[in-house]
Parts: C-alpha cells; structure tokens; sequence
C-alpha cells in the first residue's frame, strides 16, 4: 500500500488522482488522503498535555504499515505548507522513536506550484531525509503553464515502482 498524502486542494489533488490512476494500473494498492480535509488540529505543546488525537494515532498506524508515500504539495512561500509540517509534528511525537514511521519508507515527491516548488521539493527532501527516509530521485512537477505530460509521469512512476 502506497499512502499519497495531498498538502492543498484544487490543481494537486488533481495531480494526485492521477498519481493514483498511474499506480494503480501498475497494481499498486494506494489510499490517497488530503491533509486540508483531514483536519488536523495545529500541533503544540499545550494540545500534547491533552493527548495525541485519535485521527493522528490511525494515521501513524496507516504509515507503518504502508510501503511507501507520495506527497503532493505546492509550495508556500518558498518552503513546505503549514498542513503538510503539521501532520508531521504530530506523528513524530508517537511512539519512541520519532522517525520510526519516516525510517526507510520510499517517497516520491511531486509539486504543482506557480513558480514551480522547487524550494518546496529540496526543503521537503531535506527534512524526509533527515527523517530517515528514501526519496526517489526524480520529481513530478507541473505549473499553471506546463502540465506533466503523461509519458513523463509513467516514467517516473515506473521508476518509483521498482524503488518500492
């Protein structure tokens, strides 16, 4: 199972069914999961006090036992999206070892941003790496001027197939 998380709403959730539609006819299993809808409550100190929320304890679990995570983001000013950071700060601070459902899990980054989120997908690869995790070498990145042609995205998602 291949876990596609989605940072934003609109032009990457339509990057992210078509991630889905092109894993899923390489018969990988995904469940796609939109962290805007997911709803989080911002993480910090004092909502720790009152214990992890049970949705962030199902999704730890969701991320152990999955194979691999595809994350789709645009970016923000310059950087990784508040929901995204978020549902990470949350999930670090289950269990004894932060990085336990970061550690040698394969990823796949992909972008559709204005200017293109570069700064997003070497921030984000930064910090999965730092979490201990695998993070394919190619990106997907699409822009309000150039889509991601199809052949270009069955390539990479070949690719990140025999990564897994």
């Amino acid at each position: 199972m291949v876990l596609i998380f989605v940072a934003s709403l609109n032009e990457n959730v339509k990057l992210a069914k078509r991630i889905e539609e092109e894993l899923n006819s390489k018969n990988i299993e995904t469940k796609t999961i939109n962290l805007v809808e997911f709803n989080l409550p911002m993480f910090d100190t004092n909502k720790l006090q009152n214990g992890i929320p049970q949705k962030a304890q199902d999704l730890f679990e969701e991320m152990n036992n999955a194979t691999g995570y595809v994350f789709i983001s645009p970016e923000y000013n310059f950087n990784v999206p508040p929901v995204l950071v978020n549902m990470i700060a949350w999930i670090s601070r289950i269990g004894e070892d932060y990085r336990k459902t970061f550690t040698m899990k394969k990823i796949q980054l992909a972008t559709h941003s204005g200017a293109g989120g570069q700064d997003f997908l070497n921030s984000f690869r930064i910090q999965l790496t730092k979490l201990g995790a695998v993070v394919a070498p190619r990106e997907i990145i699409a822009t309000y001027s150039k889509n991601v042609e199809d052949d270009s995205l069955k390539k990479v998602l070949d690719q990140y197939r025999e990564f897994l």
